[in-house]
């Protein structure tokens, strides 16, 4: 099942530069905490009494925590890395649990953000979910600023949890974007 979403996220990836959709592996363990780290820096870097090295040790032990959260409950997710021209640039997570398609994650290094990529992978995965007449769904941190794409791309607030949000894309919505709430 993986591979057959990851197949159909592949041909449904129009990005307006060129990347690859690759299935993750266990050599991409040092990719994926470099990515996790350049996602977590900033906010590490507040915690007082850190160096550098610290701040790098807990990162890396949060990074493989997170590939483990993954790994146990979305067992059967599409896990892939992005590339460009063979040099991985971000991680792309789906899976489909029952009737919905869950973005799990998507994240790309600071220097490939901003030129259309998560947008394109982003509309991949509305595309797949369209051709199955599924919602798709996603947790986003609350103060994200992903939090508008994902209302310009149709989803819909669901439940505030405080530090994290539920989002949800309706089944037929096909590129409507979503009413103001609140």
């Amino acid at each position: 099942m993986p591979s057959q979403l990851a197949d159909r996220l592949r041909l449904a990836c129009a990005c307006p530069i060129v990347v690859e959709l690759r299935q993750q592996d266990e050599d991409d363990q040092a990719f994926l905490r470099q990515l996790f780290v350049s996602r977590r820096w900033v906010e590490t870097c507040a915690m007082p009494g850190w160096d550098d090295q610290q701040r790098l040790a807990f990162l890396h032990q949060q990074a493989d925590l997170q590939q483990r959260h993954y790994a146990q409950y979305h067992p059967d997710a599409a896990f892939l890395i992005v590339e460009h021209q063979g040099q991985a640039v971000g991680r792309f997570c789906v899976s489909a649990n029952g009737s919905a398609l869950r973005l799990v994650d998507v994240a790309l290094l600071p220097e490939w953000q901003g030129l259309g990529i998560g947008s394109s992978l982003l509309r991949a995965v509305i595309t797949v979910a369209e051709h199955s007449a599924s919602p798709v769904e996603l947790t986003v941190d609350a103060l994200s600023p992903a939090r508008r794409l994902y209302h310009r791309h149709g989803f819909l607030a669901l439940a505030d949890q405080g530090l994290s949000l539920q989002m949800r894309r309706p089944a037929g919505q096909h590129g409507e974007p979503a009413p103001m709430t609140g």
